[in-house]
């Protein structure tokens, strides 16, 4: 027992060896930031920008140490950087230097982190960006495995109608966070327009940008690796992405267009582009750094596009279907009106020249007249009738007037399968019935003005 004591007296002066005033005034090490811990124990630290994980075993100088039970002047739950370890009869002495003195301690009494490997230590935003990726990787396992569909976020402006719009905290009362509202259309600046949760519509232009995000539905299936894309040729219809070439001029970037056949053959280096108005054309790189396959979304669009401009203001058009119903009450089918406007975005077209104000008509409810064909169109109107509507009694003229004695002039007396027998004097002076291409008559007098009858 005497040599049991005499042991432990030797260890504590080399424990305590060096232990004197300005031991006492002994601190913690500053600046050590918990980074992890598991059930209540700390489990990796980090110091002056390194990181620091807990290990058991023998301590090495350079670890950092934490103390969990209190030796002399050292504190529960203080840190301390290893200078020195030596073996001691019981347990390893381990020399620790805090900010002001050097001390030591056993390393029963201390917790040990060592210092994470350079491969093994991301920054704090790395393991962020990393912690993102798994989670959206798991999202998109989660939705192929149910067979659902994902939200994908794109950059505003890529927004077309079908996107959606997200927020991640409501900007008005009548809107939820977190809600994807379907984008209905988007307006001439790129703002997108969607239904509020009161019905009404809600215009994006009145947001920040950080208010709010868009995103685009995509299959589970479209999530998995996609094939290479199939190389543009003549026929396909294309997006430009560059359009500074001096041969693309009259063109801006995102204009959809079709690969057409140049009449000097095709380019080793170029494709021949044209508008879908059918008013421009140009020649640009066949790379994808100039011009990509558009999608069937971009070419519906820019089809649509390119329709509503051929109805400009002023111009003259014929309503086809939907006359006398909302939202065309008061315009007549078969009649001739004048364009007030065109609003791509609400597939509407405005026309005047009816018993209201103004009508409103969708462009496959419109024929687009020249002005001769107007003029046209408002005689045969004006008489109750299409265009090219002749009837028994009608006094005409035919477009060939060498087969007649008269200039062609006779009178419609019947018909065969709407073809009109016409009933002329022919060049020897003879009254003959002729069935005659209606293309080619002209009305002279309709049956319902003759003063004869």
């Amino acid at each position: 027992m005497r040599n049991t004591w005499r042991i432990l007296n030797t260890n504590s002066r080399l424990l305590f060896a060096g232990l004197n005033k300005e031991d006492e005034r002994m601190a913690k090490l500053e600046g050590v930031k918990t980074l992890d811990m598991v059930n209540g124990e700390i489990t990796k630290v980090a110091y002056c920008g390194t990181e620091y994980e807990r290990v058991e075993g023998e301590a090495q100088k350079g670890d950092i140490v934490l103390v969990k039970e209190a030796w002399g002047a050292q504190n529960v739950g203080e840190f301390f950087v290893v200078t020195y370890t030596r073996s001691g009869t019981f347990d390893q002495i381990v020399g620790m230097d805090g900010n002001t003195c050097e001390a030591s301690s056993y390393k029963h009494c201390l917790k040990i982190f060592r210092k994470v490997a350079a491969s093994t230590n991301p920054t704090v935003e790395e393991r962020v960006a990393k912690a993102e990726g798994e989670i959206e990787s798991l999202k998109t396992d989660v939705a192929s495995l149910k067979g659902e569909a994902e939200y994908k976020r794109i950059a505003k402006s890529e927004a077309r109608a079908g996107d959606y719009v997200k927020f991640d905290e409501a900007p008005r009362g009548y809107l939820t966070a977190g809600k994807y509202y379907e984008i209905d259309y988007v307006d001439s600046n790129g703002d997108p327009y969607i239904t509020d949760d009161a019905g009404d519509a809600f215009d994006t232009y009145c947001l920040d940008d950080d208010e709010f995000e868009v995103y685009r539905k995509v299959s589970a299936a479209s999530v998995e690796a996609e094939p290479k894309p199939e190389r543009l040729k003549v026929g396909d219809y294309a997006k430009v992405v560059n359009a500074d070439q001096h041969t693309m001029d009259g063109f801006s970037v995102g204009d959809i267009v079709e690969i057409v056949e140049s009449e000097y053959g095709e380019h080793d280096v170029d494709f021949y582009v044209m508008s879908l108005a059918g008013d421009n054309s140009g020649y640009i790189r066949k790379t994808p750094e100039y011009i990509v396959r558009a999608t069937d979304e971009e070419v519906a669009e820019a089809k649509r596009a390119a329709e509503f401009a051929k109805f400009k203001e002023g111009a003259k058009v014929r309503l086809k279907s939907g006359g006398g119903e909302f939202p065309l009450n008061g315009y007549e089918n078969g009649k001739v009106y004048e364009i007030s406007y065109a609003h791509l975005q609400r597939n509407r077209i405005g026309i005047i020249g009816g018993e209201i104000t103004m009508g409103f008509a969708t462009p496959d409810q419109l024929e687009i007249l020249s002005e001769e064909e107007a003029s046209e169109y408002k005689k045969w109107a004006g008489i109750g009738r299409e265009v090219g509507e002749y009837k028994k009694g009608d006094v005409v003229s035919y477009d060939g007037p060498e087969w007649f004695g008269n200039s062609g002039i006779g009178e419609v007396v019947g018909f065969d399968v709407g073809t009109p027998r016409v009933r002329s004097v022919n060049r020897r002076g003879d009254k003959v019935s002729m069935y005659l291409d209606p293309g080619k008559l002209r009305l002279i007098t309709p049956v319902e003005a003759r003063f004869d009858r």
